[in-house]
């Protein structure tokens, strides 16, 4: 029997809408057998389970692979690179999640302030303060013992979006997108990431594996996705994700192709974020294709 493997998922840690107890005990019900959740720029939800216990308690049923999924850029793109079999306790790990941290908190404070500026009556601290609520509630609500710092919150447009109903500033969500935090409105704060290969060299210096995210996602054409490949492939990547949920036909052809082409090693995840389709699920994932290596090999060697 093939085990079930899913090396990308999210929890409350970051924009999912389970806490990481949540998703553990989500993929133990489905009989996950290897899982990495890979909050985004961050190993507080993963950490918390170790700390609490839950690991141990769970494994016999399923063995939990330490990642982040690390934001970055090439060129002017954002691309989304996975770090899978972290060491958490490694102070250069640390320090590299507290810079992208510290990224993630000046860009809410930058939407804040932009948001401000137009509405009479609100500041930019109000502004601030009343997404930083939004999150915590959420939080609180998906498990009341996983509770973050304001800090390590990771404050995005939504809640911002949630604060102007509550506020009675819009009437919906989708209203405040539309008049304050959409493309191109005042809350399109970019992001200062770092570089793709400054990104990649720190994750190989760490002995973790590289793997390149949903590349089948970033609206590029067949030839800049190849350049970006390309480019990850020689700054050290090791593999890229072939598999995923809800894949456009073909996708995962091509991107086995693209693969075996720049020798790099195939990954796969579900992405999970919550359960709102049967469609995007944990484990629910078609095989690697048999022309790639699975990531899994390049794991084993770290052990």
């Amino acid at each position: 029997m093939s085990q079930k493997v899913d090396f990308h998922c999210h929890s409350t840690a970051s924009d999912g809408v389970l806490s990481p107890r949540q998703v553990l005990e989500r993929a133990v019900a489905r009989e996950v057998d290897y899982l990495a959740l890979t909050d985004h720029d961050t190993v507080a939800g993963v950490r918390w389970l170790r700390d609490q216990g839950l690991l141990a308690q769970y494994q016999e049923q399923l063995t939990m692979v330490f990642g982040s999924e690390l934001s970055c850029l090439w060129g002017t793109s954002e691309i989304h690179i996975v770090a899978l079999g972290l060491d958490m306790d490694d102070p250069d790990v640390q320090t590299f999640l507290e810079q992208q941290g510290e990224a993630r908190w000046q860009r809410s404070e930058r939407i804040a302030d932009k948001v401000a500026r137009r509405l009479p009556g609100f500041a930019a601290e109000a502004c601030l303060e009343g997404a930083v609520q939004q999150a915590q509630q959420a939080q609180a609500k998906a498990d009341p013992d996983f509770i973050l710092s304001d800090r390590d919150l990771q404050i995005g447009r939504p809640h911002f979006a949630g604060w102007m109903v509550e506020q009675g500033i819009v009437a919906d969500r989708n209203s405040a997108f539309d008049k304050y935090l959409g493309a191109k409105r005042i809350g399109n704060a970019r992001q200062h990431w770092p570089g793709l290969q400054e990104t990649v060299r720190a994750i190989r210096s760490w002995n973790a594996v590289p793997v390149l995210a949903h590349p089948g996602r970033y609206r590029m054409t067949g030839m800049k996705l190849q350049e970006v490949i390309r480019g990850f492939k020689e700054a050290g990547g090791l593999a890229m994700e072939v598999v995923g949920c809800q894949q456009p036909w073909g996708e995962r052809e091509t991107m086995a192709k693209y693969c075996e082409k720049f020798e790099l090693h195939a990954s796969l995840g579900s992405d999970f974020h919550g359960p709102w389709s049967e469609y995007v699920e944990l484990g629910r994932l078609a095989p690697v294709p048999e022309n790639c290596r699975p990531v899994m090999e390049l794991l084993e060697a770290l052990n």
